[in-house]
């Protein structure tokens, strides 16, 4: 598909351009925005047009707030990463929405909302942004009363994962028990339980060299890489693991692996 391959090569060139410059022996959370804005500034200005026109849609979702009365079989609530564009970004968000939806046979049962929050490094430095996690708390409330009988996944990259964890402790245990299923990547919080949801419904994917995950601040591939490294084994992971118990929605796959409950490292 064309909108998949140029999306991959918008994340994978902005990523790698970042990463082959010279860098000090420390790269922080804070210097990786103005890094990439940097490498953008490099890219031809009719090149990054098209580039971006194609992925005008992508990058912001909100099914949930657009649907009206209409309830999809599946609803996945999802918080992106510190300055990622639109409110799904671009590096975890839309491969895990794609992987999903392989595994669904389309998307005509899927609902994917964005979590509208400003994403800013003051927010992840200081543990999470309060906004996006009122925000985030307030979707999951309209989704449960308006769609009762949809699957809920929550998920979050980076500093989105920070909004899940703030979010679920917002919210009482009879709301929280409703939630299907919870998929971190890159969680900065990663080893804190999500409150209020049982462990089996939790998968925390962490890069065994993300020095997120190890409450640092230094970006690298480790941390950049969900989405679009490992040939997607990462959001195929996750997606397995949410779409595991819908067999009785009639959501089956072939392709879908077993995927083991609770924490998982990989190599990267």
């Amino acid at each position: 598909m064309q909108i998949r391959f140029s999306i991959l090569f918008l994340c994978s060139f902005l990523s790698l351009r970042v990463l082959a410059r010279p860098a000090p022996k420390s790269t922080n959370v804070q210097s990786i925005g103005s890094s990439l804005l940097s490498s953008l500034e490099q890219v031809g200005e009719q090149t990054l047009s098209s580039l971006i026109k194609t992925a005008t849609g992508i990058v912001t979702r909100n099914q949930v707030l657009t649907n009206g009365s209409s309830c999809a079989t599946m609803t996945v609530l999802f918080a992106r990463g510190t300055d990622e564009p639109g409110n799904v970004g671009l590096l975890t968000g839309p491969p895990l929405f794609e992987a999903i939806a392989d595994y669904m046979n389309g998307t005509n049962q899927l609902a994917i909302q964005g979590v509208n929050y400003d994403a800013s490094v003051s927010g992840f430095l200081a543990g999470g942004s309060t906004q996006g996690a009122t925000t985030m708390a307030g979707l999951i409330n309209m989704t449960l009363a308006s769609c009762p009988d949809t699957t809920l996944m929550l998920s979050g990259y980076s500093q989105g994962a920070q909004v899940v964890h703030l979010a679920t402790a917002q919210l009482p245990a009879n709301t929280t028990s409703k939630i299907s299923s919870v998929v971190l990547f890159g969680d900065p919080k990663n080893g804190t339980a999500v409150s209020g949801v049982d462990a089996s419904k939790v998968l925390s994917i962490c890069h065994t060299k993300d020095d997120i995950c190890q409450g640092g601040e230094d970006i690298r591939l480790a941390h950049l890489s969900y989405g679009l490294g490992n040939n997607g084994s990462d959001v195929k992971m996750a997606a397995a693991f949410a779409l595991g118990g819908m067999a009785n929605k009639g959501i089956t796959s072939m392709f879908m692996d077993k995927v083991a409950v609770g924490q998982r490292f990989l190599g990267s």
